[in-house]
């Protein structure tokens, strides 16, 4: 055979080698492309970012958002009338290592807060989802503190900012590590 036909005309050898080593050209180069693509894909889907959960599921962000501001509400705010009360709502909320983080904190608000007649409130006016995935999730917090203390009828505000670690038990989001962000 002494050409290939195109569109019924037949081509003469060069052109048919020409033809044949642009077609063998753009085979390569479809392959190369194809295998770039599929690291870039490979790369993009193995990133941190793409197995973070708080980047694509809402309803979850909002509920360990939602779980996490009530726990640090009732876990950091105390009527000195009856901090064993806060104390205990407290171990409902936090697991692990943040029992023991908040038992040394705490450990001066059982002693102070009965003498100075401490009543301290804290509301969480923010929080980030840093992280989510599986059954453990790290959240940036920020909340407001009003500390009263009743015996000079004196008050102060503050704003605090800080990290919390938390794992997802028996249908419930609790805290396990806090990060005060001291830089320490």
């Amino acid at each position: 055979m002494a050409a290939i036909s195109t569109l019924g005309r037949a081509l003469p050898g060069t052109a048919r080698g020409r033809l044949v080593t642009f077609l063998g050209a753009l085979t390569i180069a479809f392959g190369v492309a194809a295998a770039w693509l599929h690291g870039q894909t490979g790369e993009l889907t193995g990133a941190a970012s793409a197995r973070n959960d708080a980047l694509s599921d809402n309803g979850r962000t909002a509920e360990v958002k939602g779980q996490i501001t009530t726990a640090v509400n009732t876990a950091f705010s105390y009527n000195y009338a009856d901090v064993a009360k806060t104390e205990k709502a407290a171990q409902e909320v936090l697991t692990g290592k943040a029992v023991q983080q908040y038992n040394e904190l705490f450990a001066l608000v059982r002693k102070q807060a009965p003498e100075q007649k401490q009543v301290l409130t804290t509301t969480v006016t923010d929080s980030a989802v840093k992280s989510l995935s599986g059954n453990g999730a790290r959240l940036l917090v920020f909340a407001d503190q009003r500390n009263t203390r009743t015996d000079k009828n004196q008050t102060s505000h503050s704003a605090a900012v800080f990290a919390v670690n938390a794992v997802h038990i028996g249908g419930k989001w609790k805290i396990t590590g806090i990060d005060t962000l001291t830089g320490g």
